[in-house]
C-alpha cells in the first residue's frame, strides 16, 4: 500500500511539472506517517534554469540558488517566497557559502575556475579569486575563514574573508562537501574515493585528524548544539554520525538510495537527508539516531534549512525549481488544509478579479508587488519588512 501511495504522489508531481502546473496548488498529503505536505509546500520555479545548491542567511532570511546553466544566483524572500533579485556571476556557478556576521557571499563558478565575493547588501561582485574548479563551500564566521572544495585540483583552499587571499592548501583527494562546526571551529572535508572525513581546525588551519567513513562520502554537516557530524555515503545508503570530541564513527544510519546532502535543525535535534534515487527526504532524530519518518520528492539533490523558520530549501536534478518544505515539529505535524472557497492570489487573477480585489486567507495581508502590480498575501509580520526592502506596497 505505501508504494502504491508514493508512486501515486509522484506521478501527480511529475505531471505537474510536465504541465508547469504550480505544485504550491496541488493538495499532496502523506497519510501514512504523521508528516504531511500540504498547502505549506511551496514551489519556487525559475523557467528553464538547472538549479544548483542552496544557502541561506538566517540572519537577513534571504535565500541564494545557484543556476548552473546561465550564471545567475537568484535572490528568495524567505518570508514570502518571492525572488527579489538576480544577479550575474560567471559561467556554471555551483557551490554557495554565507558569511552572516560580514553579509559576504561566496559563489563557486566551477568552469570559470573563479570563486566570487558578493556584497550581500547590494547583490554585486566585491572580488573574485582564481581557484580551479571550485565546488563546496564552507565558512567559518568566527575566524573569517572561507574553506572550497577543488575536485580538480584535488585540493581545499582556505581564503582569509578579511583580505580574499588564498591563505593556505590542502591537499585532499576527491574532496567534496565541506561544513563548519562554528562553536568548535571545527572544518569537516568529505573525500568520495578514499571514504575518509578530513578534519581542520580552523583557528590553527592544520588537519587535526582523519576519519574512516562508508562508500562514496559527499554532503557532510556538524550540529554545532551536540557536536556531532553527519555525512552521507551515497553507495553504501547510510548516514555515518560522528562524535566531534572524538573525531570517531559512533553511529551508523540506513537512508534512501543515493543520499547526497545533509541539514540539520540543532534547535530541534532533526536532521534531514536527500535520497536522489529513491525520491525521498529522511527524517532522523538526532536524539535516537533512527529515521522517524520519510518525505516523498521527485529526485532530490541539494537542500538548506533555515532554522530560525525552520523552512527546508530542496532543488531537483537537472530541474529549475526550488521546493519549500516546512521542518519537522515532533507531535505537531497535522494536516492543514485551506477553507474549499478560498483561491491564491493567482487564481484569483486568472479568474477575472482585479489586484485590489483579491482577498486573503485569515492571518494573511493583501500586498502589491512593486515589480509588476500583483497581489499577494503575506503574513502581517511580514509586511513591514517587504516594503522596507521595496518588494511591494499596500
Amino acid at each position: 500500500m505505501n508504494k502504491i501511495l508514493t508512486s501515486c504522489i509522484l506521478g501527480i508531481i511529475s505531471i505537474a511539472m510536465l504541465y508547469c502546473i504550480d505544485i504550491q496548488y496541488l493538495d499532496l498529503k502523506f497519510y501514512q506517517n504523521v508528516y504531511a505536505l500540504d498547502d505549506k509546500m511551496d514551489s519556487i520555479r525559475f523557467g528553464v534554469l538547472n538549479t544548483g545548491t542552496i544557502a541561506v542567511n538566517q540572519q537577513t532570511n534571504l535565500v541564494y540558488v545557484t543556476n548552473f546553466k546561465n550564471g545567475t544566483v537568484s535572490v528568495i524572500d524567505g518570508d514570502s517566497n518571492d525572488v527579489i533579485d538576480i544577479f550575474k556571476v560567471g559561467i556554471t556557478p555551483f557551490g554557495l557559502g554565507i558569511n552572516e556576521k560580514t553579509n559576504m557571499i561566496y559563489v563557486g563558478a566551477e568552469y570559470n575556475n573563479t570563486l566570487f565575493v558578493i556584497n550581500g547588501l547590494t547583490n554585486t561582485i566585491k572580488d573574485s579569486i582564481e581557484i580551479k574548479e571550485p565546488y563546496d563551500i564552507a565558512v567559518d564566521p568566527n575566524t573569517n575563514m572561507v574553506y572550497v572544495t577543488s575536485d580538480g585540483s584535488k585540493s581545499v583552499y582556505v581564503i582569509d574573508g578579511n583580505t580574499n587571499q588564498i591563505i593556505k592548501t590542502f591537499e585532499v583527494f576527491d574532496p567534496c562537501g565541506v561544513a563548519v562546526n562554528t562553536e568548535t571551529d571545527m572544518v569537516y572535508v568529505t573525500s568520495e574515493s578514499t571514504n575518509k572525513v578530513h578534519v581542520i581546525d580552523s583557528k590553527k588551519n592544520e588537519i587535526v585528524g582523519i576519519i574512516d567513513v562508508s562508500e562514496s562520502p559527499r554532503g557532510v554537516i556538524a550540529n554545532p548544539t551536540t557536536n556531532t557530524i553527519y555525512v552521507t555515503n551515497q553507495k553504501s545508503d547510510t548516514i555515518s554520525v560522528i562524535d566531534g570530541s572524538t573525531n570517531s564513527v559512533i553511529d551508523s544510519i540506513d537512508v534512501g538510495n543515493n543520499p547526497k546532502r545533509v541539514v540539520v535543525n540543532p534547535e530541534s535535534n532533526i536532521i534531514y537527508v536527500t535520497n536522489q534515487d529513491s525520491n525521498s527526504l529522511s527524517i532522523i532524530n538526532g536524539s535516537t539516531n533512527s529515521v522517524i519518518d520519510s518525505i516523498p520528492v521527485n529526485s532530490p539533490f541539494e537542500m538548506a534549512i533555515n532554522p530560525d523558520s525552520n523552512k527546508i530549501y530542496v532543488t531537483f536534478y537537472g530541474t529549475g525549481e526550488l521546493t519549500v518544505i516546512p521542518g519537522y515539529e515532533p507531535g505537531k505535524q497535522k494536516i492543514i488544509t485551506l477553507p474549499d472557497n478560498y483561491l491564491p492570489p493567482v487564481k484569483q487573477m486568472k479568474l477575472g478579479i482585479s489586484s485590489i480585489d483579491v482577498t486573503c486567507d485569515a492571518g494573511k495581508k493583501l500586498m502589491f508587488k512593486n515589480s509588476d502590480g500583483l497581489a499577494a498575501c503575506v503574513k502581517a509580520e511580514t509586511v513591514e519588512k517587504l516594503i522596507a526592502r521595496n518588494w511591494g506596497h499596500q
